[in-house]
């Protein structure tokens, strides 16, 4: 018997045995009957930490977006690849308790016509919390790590604007006033019912967003940023040695070449969710310890999840209970979804947002291709 076909079916997680998950499409009526349930709430969405709640016009309906006058997935497309700007924002973490910590920031943006443009992140402070608290301390550090990191992948863009028309609808709640502008407030809803709904007030002049609440196929809120200031322009932007440390690549083939081992890295089976495409794939060299990482990232053209290959790594299972079994780890909160397994020294992370489950499909037809390479 190929030993594929063997695994299949026997891979357990490491809390629960896997269910293969497929999507769940939304219909019309219930895509409208959940938009409706979002309007009481898009009049608080602004957090009233500075008493800047700016609503929406009274009783703004449902409206799929038509005309030349108001933003579409183009234009917020468009802004991504020409669009200029600093921001000063509000970023809201939610714990698993439901607590808010506000921090705020600075992203500067230098666009070069591509769907990657220059930018940084820049720590300012956590809101009521003084200089030098352990809490500042704490954010200013993860800053230090993952700042980068919160632009690239936990901000709302139009990344493709192929995907995002296929797999979205855009809807119209209305004009707003953010940051002293005059924008638009648009719902992106999702085709399928285990991605984010997006709430997002679109400048009227650049298409860029100053506004973004994240939201469950519950209607549950759990990620929000909202600017406070606002320039169309940025200065010049240094490249960041973690940016020095990636190279970009067109495919999984034209990565390998860059690796000292290719040993146990395979191109990975994404058949169980077929609206995402490859969008981008990035070899990681640590200058410090020279472990080296394929990242390949996927989108359906505004939601993405990541598949990470790194090389030369131990077990993360060794010694545990049940060790000596094919197991894949597995961390879910609303927000991310984490899955790790381990095969011929290479450990392999999937990541996305908690609500795509059927990442844990995707993660266990990698792991049968890794035992069957």
């Amino acid at each position: 018997m190929d030993p594929a076909s063997e695994l299949t079916g026997s891979i357990p997680f490491v809390t629960i045995r896997l269910n293969l998950l497929r999507p769940v499409i939304v219909s019309a009526s219930i895509r409208n009957r959940l938009i409706g349930l979002l309007v009481p709430m898009l009049a608080v969405c602004a957090c009233p930490v500075d008493g800047c709640a700016q609503k929406a016009v009274a009783g703004g309906s449902i409206n799929k977006v038509t005309g030349s006058n108001l933003p579409t997935l183009a234009s917020m497309a468009q802004a991504v690849l020409s669009q200029d700007y600093t921001v000063e924002q509000l970023r809201r973490f939610r714990d698993e308790n439901g607590n808010v910590v506000t921090v705020r920031e600075r992203l500067e943006v230098d666009t070069n016509g591509t769907p990657d443009p220059k930018f940084a992140v820049t720590f300012l402070d956590v809101v009521g919390e003084p200089t030098g608290s352990p809490l500042y301390l704490e954010w200013q550090q993860a800053y230090s790590r993952f700042g980068e990191l919160f632009f690239k992948h936990a901000s709302f863009r139009v990344r493709d604007l192929v995907g995002a028309s296929a797999n979205y609808t855009l809807h119209d709640f209305g004009p707003v006033v953010r940051a002293g502008r005059v924008a638009r407030r648009m719902v992106v809803f999702p085709n399928a019912g285990d991605k984010a709904i997006w709430v997002v007030d679109v400048d009227s002049i650049t298409s860029v967003p100053l506004f973004v609440a994240e939201f469950d196929s519950q209607l549950q809120i759990f990620a929000e940023i909202e600017v406070v200031t606002f320039s169309n322009s940025v200065g010049q932007i240094p490249q960041t040695l973690t940016a020095a440390n990636i190279t970009s690549v067109p495919c999984f083939q034209a990565a390998l070449p860059l690796f000292n081992s290719t040993a146990g890295l395979i191109d990975p089976d994404t058949s169980a969710v077929a609206d995402y495409n490859l969008a981008e794939v990035e070899v990681h060299d640590d200058p410090i310890n020279g472990d080296q990482k394929l990242v390949m990232t996927y989108t359906d053209g505004i939601d993405e999840f990541m598949v990470v290959q790194a090389v030369n790594q131990p077990d993360p299972f060794s010694g545990l209970p049940g060790s000596g079994a094919n197991v894949i780890g597995r961390f879910r909160d609303p927000a991310v979804s984490a899955l790790v397994f381990w095969d011929d020294n290479v450990a392999f992370q999937v990541a996305g947002r908690g609500s795509l489950q059927r990442l844990d499909s995707v993660a266990r037809n990698i792991y049968v291709q890794a035992l069957a390479n």
